[in-house]
């Protein structure tokens, strides 16, 4: 089984990610490879450095990412040269992954724009983690500091929560306690699980 997951910026994916993977599931993370993709010495990092110049280098020598999504997130140009430089590269990164581990009972490619991409051919089936819209701007705020229009520029780039939802095949909601989420995830491997058994 090849579960693909995704949800709107601030839904918590990554804490979704890590119960399933607590769980004995292989997780795939877009997030993670796009910063393995542009970290010092990779392919992406100079091609980002080419592209919007050393101000967004850090004194340590690493990609300023904070300063570089203010900007693109203010700049849907920049953001789209941006995504040209990342995107084929993490792609790449997330089929040779899947193609490893294809013998694996469950594989769980995570990535923010799953459906926007075109992604979902790759999976056999789609969660998404929803979140109720005041309890994603009190966790993006406190967790990351960002602002409201910040949080709302990200949020323009991406498709409605709504339009998630009717594009998915499960849905876990991350609004409650981790408790309640992990009560979700438990119950969505029960039916995964019986899925599987009745096909066999």
């Amino acid at each position: 089984m090849r579960l693909g997951l995704t949800g709107s910026l601030g839904s918590g994916k990554t804490t979704i990610s890590n119960l399933l993977k607590d769980r004995g599931a292989i997780v795939i993370d877009a997030d993670a490879l796009a910063h393995e993709a542009t970290k010092p010495g990779a392919e992406g990092f100079h091609t980002i450095l080419e592209e919007f110049g050393t101000e967004y280098l850090q004194s340590d020598g690493t990609l300023d990412r904070k300063k570089l999504g203010s900007y693109v997130f203010s700049h849907p140009e920049a953001l789209a040269r941006l995504e040209k430089i990342v995107h084929p590269l993490v792609r790449k990164m997330e089929l040779e992954l899947l193609e490893e581990y294809r013998n694996e009972p469950l594989v769980v490619l995570s990535v923010p724009l799953l459906l926007e991409n075109g992604l979902e051919i790759y999976v056999d089936k789609v969660l998404v983690v929803t979140i109720s819209e005041s309890e994603r701007y009190a966790r993006l705020t406190k967790n990351y500091g960002l602002s409201r229009e910040e949080i709302e520029n990200r949020l323009k780039n991406q498709m409605p929560q709504e339009e998630k939802i009717k594009m998915s095949d499960y849905i876990i909601d991350n609004s409650g306690s981790l408790e309640q989420s992990r009560k979700q995830v438990d119950l969505l491997l029960e039916k995964l699980v019986q899925k599987k058994g009745k096909k066999g």
